[in-house]
């Protein structure tokens, strides 16, 4: 065979490639518009969810997950109705249903990854049980927090000055099971009672009758008038006096 008849061969093959591609190309186009956009279902369920979390929030993420490829659902005239199933609760894994209304219904399952990261407090270095943590054992990082179930500190000021109920190795989250307040006012010590009331201050000496942490509310007791009261530790000598408001609800004045 010359070289003429050898490109006169490959020549009829294009040809007769592109002339089924031509002849299929339409079929093919109006079989793909029978089905569902398998994109489409996704994109459904992902917005879906995201709106129902909370589209403001950019510290959440929503991404649907794998389809198979294979699946053959009649195309929806309708739009598209994502949905939970009743007891389902959004989790880092969650499956959202999507469903056709249309004149051919159907209905389909789609795994959802939910991802929520915060700005937290983990340990700077050990931790040992009994410390008082400083400013200087804590550091800030993003985590994932989707699955925390034990609670965080988004402040390093909040976390700092309580103490350690059980050791943290560097790098952990810092979770408030593991610290304590620390008590700065003990049973029995005397105290300087501060009442703030109609923006005039007034201070009187009293006894701390249980031990208080910052922020803490503990009862003393007046030591002119021997009135147990109820106040809020605000330093190591004073507490706030809580003063009741005339619809019986304690309230801090000033």
């Amino acid at each position: 065979m010359t070289a003429f008849d050898g490109n006169l061969t490959r020549r009829r093959a294009i040809l007769a490639s592109a002339v089924v591609l031509l002849t299929l190309s339409p079929a093919a186009a109006l079989a793909d518009a029978r089905w569902q956009d398998l994109g489409a279902i996704k994109a459904a369920a992902s917005e879906w969810l995201e709106r129902r979390i909370g589209s403001d929030r950019q510290d959440t993420s929503v991404e649907a997950g794998f389809l198979d490829p294979r699946l053959r659902l009649p195309a929806c005239e309708a739009e598209l109705e994502p949905f939970l199933n009743r007891g389902v609760e959004v989790d880092r894994a969650t499956t959202v249903g999507v469903r056709c209304t249309g004149r051919r219904p159907w209905k389909v399952y789609v795994p959802v990854a939910v991802v929520t990261k915060a700005d937290v407090v983990v340990a700077a270095r050990f931790l040992a049980k009994g410390a008082l943590i400083g400013p200087d054992d804590l550091r800030l990082e993003r985590r994932d927090v989707t699955r925390n179930r034990s609670g965080y500190f988004t402040s390093v000021d909040a976390a700092a000055g309580q103490r350690v109920r059980q050791p943290v190795l560097e790098g952990r989250l810092l979770t408030p099971v593991a610290v304590a307040a620390d008590k700065i006012i003990r049973r029995g010590q005397s105290v300087t009672l501060i009442v703030n009331s109609n923006g005039l201050r007034i201070n009187m000496s009293g006894k701390a009758l249980i031990d208080g942490a910052i922020g803490q509310r503990i009862r003393v007791q007046n030591s002119s008038s021997g009135r147990v009261v109820e106040g809020i530790v605000r330093s190591p000598e004073h507490v706030e006096i809580l003063v009741q408001s005339s619809r019986g609800v304690f309230r801090r004045e000033g």
